[in-house]
């Protein structure tokens, strides 16, 4: 089987996704998103956002993270997913935290100051316009920028989060350097689905001046790392937690669980509520954000995955050493006591928490007459539906790699294509779900 990714070298996870299909071994044919193959993407896409993989049948499917965990399930070897459930499951952790939050780092730096502004859209044009960009090319470079820069507001960027992730960046590249300095990978001797998000982040930072000097400052291995996954190879197995425990427990406990963790946990719990707006603490600065329902949705996956998860020792261990533990666990409900659930349902908010977490959690009752596997199916049906699991046989891609909530989260989420050069996923892509 042979694809065809479409992406953008201005594009992090379209970086993400070629670094890992070659590292599979896998057959593709890297096509640039250009003013010639526009109309062949949107022909195979509904879509304005990339990367788009494309199967030698013309099946197309976004989002790299089930892309990735398909083309796991496929072709298991060589592995990308620790054996170990812990690892694992941190890995996953990590590579939301590269999609969702380093990825509002790396747009507030592209997007807010002029000269990395310029130089941004500089590349676009050139990479979209292969053959030179028609008319007045500083015309179209402000209309570049003029586009991105407006959708600081829908990545929550447009006020105070855009420093406070700046300052997450500042620390976590310290400390993954320190952990790169002892291991060559971030779970051991094999990258891992973390190591490609995170570096798809970090690989295009690399390109914008502002965020590139602290790497050279800070992260002399980090940007060796960034090389090496342009197109990585094992070299040995994972490591165990213990044996990575030293210089990885840091990463979650001064970075994740300071900045990361509880923006994904507060913006989770006011999604299900229906607020319009809630707060979220970072040491002493207090913000008020608008909640996004695709980051939600993100995050409430890894909860779920947490839930059989936490019954491992040594990660259950390691997030509360770290800190992690509180934000991953859904919090106490009220409405458990039987008085405080009648209280807790007069309110349209409530009702709209009450019945995303029955969804969430599969506890519906069957309804009258119908019998308790129907109503079983019915909720994996409807799960499939919200979760946008589509069936492709035969594809040489399984079904869980075509998503319409990440068709959802590209409507919701990404600008249309007023600037044609700019509009891979700098504006956050199916991934960025923001």
């Amino acid at each position: 089987m042979s694809y065809r990714l479409f992406g953008a070298e201005t594009s992090a996870y379209s970086t993400k996704m070629r670094s890992y299909l070659k590292y599979k071994a896998f057959a593709f044919d890297w096509v640039p998103r250009t003013a010639e193959t526009e109309d062949e993407l949107k022909r195979l896409s509904r879509f304005g956002t990339l990367p788009v993989l494309v199967t030698s049948s013309g099946f197309a499917v976004h989002d790299t993270t089930p892309m990735m965990e398909a083309l796991e399930a496929d072709s298991p070897e060589p592995s990308a997913t620790p054996a170990d459930p812990a690892t694992a499951f941190l890995a996953c952790v990590l590579e939301e935290y590269a999609d969702v939050w380093l990825a509002k780092a790396a747009f507030h730096y592209r997007w807010t100051r002029k000269k990395d502004q310029r130089l941004a859209a500089q590349r676009s044009i050139e990479e979209y316009y292969p053959s030179g960009a028609p008319g007045d090319r500083k015309a179209t470079e402000d209309l570049a920028i003029e586009t991105m820069a407006g959708q600081l507001k829908t990545m929550q960027l447009d006020g105070e989060l855009g420093p406070v992730a700046e300052k997450s960046f500042k620390k976590f590249i310290k400390l993954l350097d320190d952990h790169l300095k002892k291991h060559l990978f971030i779970f051991g001797d094999r990258p891992s689905i973390a190591d490609f998000a995170i570096a798809g982040q970090l690989i295009q930072m690399m390109k914008d001046p502002t965020p590139a000097k602290i790497i050279e400052k800070d992260g002399a291995f980090v940007a060796k790392w960034c090389e090496f996954m342009s197109a990585p190879t094992a070299s040995g197995p994972f490591a165990a937690l213990e044996d990575l425990k030293e210089t990885l427990a840091p990463i979650f406990a001064d970075d994740l669980a300071a900045f990361f963790l509880p923006w994904a946990a507060e913006n989770l719990e006011n999604s299900l509520a229906g607020n319009e707006t809630f707060q979220v603490t970072f040491g002493k600065e207090t913000l008020t954000l608008c909640p996004l329902r695709s980051a939600a949705r993100s995050f409430r996956e890894l909860r779920r995955k947490f839930v059989t998860g936490q019954a491992i020792e040594t990660l259950k261990a390691f997030t509360d050493d770290a800190g992690a533990t509180v934000f991953l666990q859904r919090p106490p409900r009220q409405d458990q006591r039987p008085d405080a659930r009648l209280q807790h349902t007069e309110s349209p908010e409530a009702e709209a928490s009450e019945a995303a977490e029955a969804s969430e959690t599969g506890s519906e009752q069957p309804r009258d007459g119908e019998s308790a596997d129907e109503a079983g199916r019915k909720r994996k049906r409807r799960r499939r539906r919200r979760g946008g699991r589509s069936r492709a046989e035969g594809e040489g891609v399984s079904a869980e790699a075509g998503s319409d909530q990440d068709s959802e989260d590209a409507a919701d989420d990404a600008s249309e294509e007023a600037a044609p050069a700019a509009s891979d996923d700098e504006s956050p892509d199916a991934d960025a779900r923001d």
